[in-house]
Formats: structure tokens, sequence, C-alpha cells
């Protein structure tokens, strides 16, 4: 009788990956596994925990522009920083400067339930002071703030021209009203009629005053943008009604998290963290074809820094391969923060195809990575057997059996 199992691990691994293949064969094939060929019957199995399949674990920290989004977040804590600069667009033409007040003007703004830091605290302060530059499309954190914090873009011994500080309860996507000073308002109405003055209307940095918690709030629905300055103002010639005009914006988020310190491996969004893993196929064999592979990720909990959902997180394994598209699978971890991306056979062969070894990256999975903050630690290479990241692979040997 063949010796086909050599130790306890490889047994195990092959039964799950087994079962993994029969439970997928009803899958619609993909590109990424079309040029997987049939074996014999016989599925062989190797674990990361018997054979050096993975190594070289590090963190990676990525500042990415986050401009016009659906959501933004504003607040501090006591490590963490989110800011937003708003530049306001497509004036309303209200008439000659000389023919209207300005009465009233607030910044119409919608928070929404996710909170990170003191998801208990409920405040949202903040002052909002004028920019003194044009900036762009693709600016980041540290494209605005030096090292030390400073900044030209704007200057904190000027007159704010909003000062908010209120507890907010309402129900997410209720509408809160932040007053701005009638004066600033009236004169960039005023040079919004005028093709050269706007342009030197740069916007607001909006730049929290709390100490404890970030907060989520709404710009977009959809396409339509529900964020808006409401200006509200009366002819000086005329008793008729008050006239209420809206001026939509261009909103930019900036937010800042201490960098991963020696030996973390963090996955986090907003300030994005991302923890990679080398990979190296070397050990199966060279005639093997990959049937099914499972990758095996933990977080630990006690370091971790989650939002009022607490770890409601999708995670994505991300593989570049030298030609064609990215590949990014993603798994939601169970209540002991395990995440098992059970489909990556695939995604392994498509490895073997352009020299078995490769960078699989651990990030935030869609949404997670830009409007949320959950800031993760992630078990390394060096934790504990049954802590530490895990690659099991399954594979056949074409006509091993033949003869």
């Amino acid at each position: 009788m063949f010796d086909l199992w050599r130790g306890h691990h490889a047994f195990y691994a092959a039964i799950i990956a087994l079962g993994l293949i029969l439970s997928s064969c009803n899958d619609i094939p993909t590109s990424v596994g079309s040029e997987v060929v049939p074996g014999t019957d016989t599925i062989f199995a190797l674990s990361s925990l018997d054979a050096p399949l993975l190594f070289n674990d590090t963190t990676s920290s990525v500042r990415e522009p986050l401009v016009n989004s659906t959501y933004f977040l504003l607040g501090n804590t006591q490590n963490d920083q989110a800011r937003v600069f708003v530049e306001f667009i497509n004036y309303p033409d209200l008439g000659p400067d000389s023919s209207y007040d300005v009465v009233s003007a607030d910044l119409q703004m919608f928070p929404q339930d996710y909170r990170y830091g003191d998801t208990s605290d409920r405040s949202v302060s903040f002052s909002a002071y004028e920019l003194k530059r044009s900036w762009s499309a693709n600016v980041t954190w540290d494209s605005i703030w030096a090292a030390d914090g400073s900044t030209d873009f704007y200057s904190t011994a000027d007159a704010p021209v909003c000062t908010f500080s209120d507890q907010v309860t309402v129900a997410a996507d209720s509408m809160i009203r932040v007053p701005f000073d009638v004066d600033a308002v009236k004169r960039w109405m005023v040079a919004g009629r005028d093709s050269a003055l706007v342009k030197e209307v740069y916007g607001v940095v909006l730049l929290p005053s709390n100490t404890s918690v970030i907060r989520q709030f709404r710009n977009l629905n959809g396409v339509l943008q529900v964020m808006r300055l409401r200006v509200i103002s009366k002819k000086r010639d005329s008793t008729a009604a008050l006239d209420t005009a809206y001026v939509e914006s261009a909103v930019a988020n900036f937010v800042n998290t201490p960098e991963a310190q020696s030996g973390e491996f963090l996955v986090q969004g907003a300030r994005i963290h991302r923890t990679s893993i080398q990979i190296n196929l070397d050990s199966i064999p060279n005639n093997s074809v990959i049937v099914g592979g499972t990758l095996r990720i933990t977080v630990n909990n006690a370091p971790s820094t989650y939002g009022l959902f607490g770890r409601d997180e999708l995670l994505a394994v991300r593989y570049a391969p030298p030609l064609g598209s990215i590949i990014e699978l993603s798994s939601r971890g169970d209540s002991s923060g395990v995440y098992v991306f059970s489909n990556i056979g695939p995604m392994l062969q498509l490895i073997r195809k352009y020299g078995g070894t490769a960078e699989l990256i651990i990030k935030p999975s869609g949404v997670y990575e830009t409007w949320r903050m959950n800031r993760l630690h992630i078990y390394g290479l060096d934790a504990e057997e049954y802590l530490r990241p895990r690659v099991t692979v399954a594979y056949t040997i074409p006509g091993v059996f033949d003869k």
C-alpha cells in the first residue's frame, strides 16, 4: 500500500481541501482556473506547517487620495486624526453685491452611526478656517501637513468662519445644520459671480477639536451630493420672502494613524495599512496540478481597535500577477477572529505559472478600506502554530498511477 500521507497536518489538510473541491464543483468556471487540467483520483496535500510555503511577513502603509467619496470621516482620538477640505463650487448667482444681504448660512451635514475610538462619545466639535492655496484631486495627508504638523494651506491664527460643538444623537442620515459666518459666505457668493475672483476662493478646512472619537458622515447619496452650503439671503429693495440657495462642494478626506511598530502586522482602512506575506510553491512537485487551497489568517483581538459595530470587517487577499488583472478574494471572519480564504486554488495555480513565488497582500475589502478605519492586528509567522498565517495546498500528479 502506498504511503500517500505524511504527517497528521497533511492528512487533515487533504480532507479539508478535498471537501472544498467537491463542494465547489458546480461553480461557474473562470479564466483564473481555465488552465487546470484533470489529474488522477489521488489528491496530495501540503501545509505551511510542514513545508516552507510562507515567509517574510511585513506591514506596508499607503496614503491614497479620498476625494468626493460617498462618506468621509471627521474627528480626533488620542492617536488618530480625521480632517476634511471643502471647496465650494457652482455658485448660484444671487445678483450684484449691493442688491442683497446674506441673512444666514449653514453647512448641511449628515452624521452616520459608525464611530471609531470612544464609541459612546456622540460629540461633534470642529472649527473651519479658510484655505489659502488651491489643492488637487490627488491630495493626501503628507502633501498638506509636514511631519511636525505644520502647513501653509491655512492658519489657525486667522478667525474661524465656523465653530461648532454639539452632542449629535440623531438617527443616521438625519441632517444637522452647522452655522457659517455670513460675512465670509457673502464674500464667497460675490466672488462666485466673477470668473477671476472665484479662482482665489479655495474653500475651508474642517479641523476637529474633540479628542476621543472619529465619526463618519455622508457626502453623496448615489450621485447626488447631500452635504451642501445653504445660503439664505434677502433683497435689500424688497419686502419679499427670503431666498434660499445651495452651493455644492468638492470634499477631500484626510486620515492619519500611527505607523506600524517593529514586528506589528496591521490591516486598517482610511489610513491604509496592509500585511503582506511571501509565498513559495517550490515544495510542490513540478509536474503537479494544484486543485485546491486555503489561506487562514487570525486577528489578535486584544490590541485591535474596532468602531461602533465591532469587528464587522471583510478582509481580502490580493495577488497581482505579472500579466492580467489583479485577483482579490474576500472573507468574513468568525467570532474568534479567524479568516479562511477557502477558494485560492486557481490563484495558487496561476502563481505556479509565473514562477511559483509571489506576494499575498492582506487588506480591508471594498468600503472597509476607505470609509472605515478599524485597526486589526494580525498574528505573524512567528506566532504559535495555531495562530500564525497558514496555507494548505491540494494537488494531483497526472499519470502518476497510470501503470
